[in-house]
């Protein structure tokens, strides 16, 4: 019972933290559209997380694009069963590998994803400040090719970072400084929830998600 309460309380500090996601669409149109009956080819993630993460992040991507172009989007490794294709495409191709993808399968989009952690220094749960200043930050990119132009036509970056201010120690205060601000009330006191860097990482796929969604032209 005493796990489930900690859990509960957990999710609820978490939930009431607000963290902004900061996006950039790097020069390019905001909207992808999916009216043309277009098929899409979903490349594996790229990331830093475990495994297990890995996949559920690449079911996720999938769904998100089977849902908005009706049934037409396929996972890698489905699609190299099927077509002759390279067991791994990269995450920045090259003409010639997006020639190769064009001329052997009859993909119209590759659908690439990046998650990066870039600071990981925060626990989810701290029971008092660290002693310096300390952040969590990461960012996810998803990237689509046109596969008959060899043309990106689509970038967005969504980046997102916590952090926590280091403690007042001696000798950069005095005891006297810091006896008066205990006894003031003014030092923080845990316990203090923060996002984790991988939970970062998959708030900003999320929230890119989320965008192409509410922007998609279907």
């Amino acid at each position: 019972m005493k796990k489930i309460s900690f859990y509960l309380i957990l999710i609820f500090a978490l939930q009431s933290c607000h963290v902004p996601v900061n996006r950039d669409y790097n020069g390019l149109s905001g909207a992808l559209v999916f009216t043309q009956n277009k098929k899409w080819l979903i490349n594996n993630i790229y990331s830093d997380l475990n495994s297990v993460e890995r996949e559920k992040m690449n079911l996720q991507i999938l769904n998100s694009f089977n849902s908005l172009s009706k049934g037409n989007a396929v996972s890698i490794d489905e699609a190299i069963t099927k077509n002759l294709l390279p067991a791994k495409i990269s995450l920045n191709p090259d003409l010639e590998q997006l020639e190769s993808l064009k001329n052997n399968s009859d993909f119209d989009y590759l659908v690439n994803v990046r998650t990066k952690k870039v600071a990981d220094q925060i626990a989810s749960l701290e029971l008092s400040q660290p002693y310096q200043f300390s952040k969590n930050e990461a960012y996810a990119i998803l990237e689509v090719y046109d596969l008959k132009t060899s043309k990106k036509i689509y970038s967005q970056k969504a980046s997102s970072e916590t952090s926590m201010e280091g403690k007042k120690t001696y000798p950069e205060y005095s005891a006297e400084q810091l006896n008066a601000e205990r006894a003031n009330g003014k030092t923080p006191k845990g316990p203090f929830f923060s996002y984790s860097a991988d939970a970062l990482s998959k708030k900003n796929l999320n929230q890119i998600l989320k965008d192409i969604q509410k922007k998609a032209v279907k």
